[in-house]
């Protein structure tokens, strides 16, 4: 059974060396925790312990709920957190996650918009069970908000507010909504939100039969590409300021050829067999990954990630 996830099609999508080195290859590298992704995370489990309070009947004060926060932010912090930026300061990130917390809390006080059937639901479907494909991840917050009626919630702590042409083409919600019409029997309309929670806004999006169905498509087709580069081993490095934030980069070809070497023995045979192939001179094939030639080429230029999503 092959188990794909969004954010293992998104590695592939960002990065083909990346995806190679973390799924393929299994490379054991130390995971590096960014601050980014250290907020984050703590942003997600406040408004986790807001609407398990909740359901058990206790409504938190703003003051309460920032204060958990606090404690979490101290308690959790440890010196190998990692800031990529140059000008980054923690103060500045922990201020950041204060301000995510106080805009959602104030935008949806009192909490009274459905009733929350789970936070950080797990969820599996299969995607096309003829090839035994199966798609999984974790729903931030599922709401009814009627028998039938359903939200599906996802918290985001990133500096970039997309277009709502960006939030309609959106995969991963749009699969989880796949998972909630396979859950819930009763289940007649699903509606996605986004929470961009340093930018104050929500976004909202649905998808029809039709959609979903190009979805389940589009999909399928780039893990079609995935199981074909894995056959063929083809999995070239892209290089772009997301590299900064990479677990992989010491061991990356694209920036460290010895490294890179050691943890990917067949990848100068590969190389070499490739560049015998389209008729250049021996050696020619490893000219890119081992400093004697170029540096390789700068992929496209993305914006680093303001903070884990």
């Amino acid at each position: 059974m092959a188990v794909y996830s969004h954010s293992r099609l998104a590695s592939y999508e960002t990065c083909p060396m990346q995806y190679r080195l973390r799924y393929v290859d299994l490379i054991d590298v130390e995971r590096r925790e960014t601050v980014e992704s250290f907020l984050g995370r703590r942003v997600h489990e406040t408004l986790q312990y807001l609407y398990d309070r909740h359901s058990d009947g206790a409504l938190l004060t703003e003051q309460e709920l920032l204060t958990h926060l606090d404690d979490a932010w101290d308690r959790e912090w440890h010196d190998q957190v990692q800031l990529v930026r140059a000008d980054a300061k923690v103060a500045d990130y922990r201020e950041t996650a204060r301000r995510c917390v106080a805009n959602y809390y104030r935008a949806n006080h009192p909490f009274d918009q459905g009733h929350t059937v789970a936070t950080e639901m797990a969820v599996i479907f299969p995607l096309d069970g003829a090839r035994d494909v199966q798609i999984k991840g974790y729903i931030d917050r599922l709401v009814r908000l009627a028998p039938g009626f359903y939200e599906i919630h996802d918290y985001k702590t990133s500096r970039r507010l997309p277009t709502q042409a960006e939030i309609d083409r959106d995969r991963q919600l749009g699969l989880y909504q796949m998972a909630v019409n396979r859950m819930m029997p009763d289940v007649r309309a699903v509606r996605l939100v986004w929470h961009y929670l340093a930018h104050g806004r929500r976004l909202r999006s649905q998808r029809t039969p039709e959609a979903l169905e190009q979805l389940r498509g589009a999909t399928l087709a780039l893990i079609e590409r995935v199981e074909e580069a894995t056959r063929r081993d083809d999995f070239p490095a892209v290089r772009s300021r997301l590299c900064g934030w990479c677990d992989y980069r010491s061991v990356c070809p694209a920036w460290n050829p010895v490294q890179g070497r050691l943890a990917l023995p067949g990848l100068d045979a590969r190389r070499g067999g490739e560049a015998a192939a389209a008729g250049a001179p021996p050696g020619a094939g490893a000219a890119a990954g081992d400093g004697s030639g170029p540096p390789a080429p700068a992929g496209p230029a993305l914006t680093p990630p303001g903070a884990s999503d």
